[in-house]
């Protein structure tokens, strides 16, 4: 939560803080400690403090918020391994407005068929509804996917 409040200050109010100075903030996120039905819609001051943060942490703290927000996500999919698997599975991602961040193809370490391998994603995308879209499309498609960060339900 500490990682998502501080990149919505970055985001919303152009400001740094370090994860100790946005705690107050993170309880008030929805699913934080303080988010409570009798404090909804009230003015409520949270002091917000310490810019001591190494650029190489923000980095890290960006992509945790990024992950926790559902708009990096990361996934294993099992594609065939003949050619154009892999083209086949970017495709979908393209079609469905993924922005690949990383990509690995795994075929040494399998415990699967010989045909098949393990493609590790990561993706950027624009949030949860995104990322269930992208999900379903995959299984659409005959993905086998290991992916536990979005249930479609």
């Amino acid at each position: 939560m500490i990682s998502l409040a501080v990149l919505r200050l970055i985001e919303n109010e152009k400001m740094v803080v370090e994860g100790g100075g946005a705690t107050g903030l993170a309880a008030l996120l929805p699913g934080g400690a303080l988010d409570r039905p009798e404090l909804k819609g009230k003015n409520i001051v949270v002091p917000l403090c310490g810019g001591n943060i190494d650029t190489t942490v923000l980095g890290r703290v960006i992509e945790r918020g990024l992950s926790a927000d559902n708009r990096l996500c990361n996934f294993v999919a099992t594609v065939t391994d003949r050619p154009g698997g892999i083209a086949r599975l970017t495709k979908v991602l393209g079609d469905n407005e993924a922005s690949i961040k990383d990509i690995y193809h795994e075929r040494a370490w399998l415990h699967t068929n010989v045909d098949h391998v393990h493609i590790k994603c990561v993706v950027e995308l624009q949030g949860k509804e995104h990322a269930i879209r992208l999900k379903r499309a995959l299984l659409d498609h005959g993905y086998k996917l290991d992916w536990d960060s979005v249930d479609i339900d």
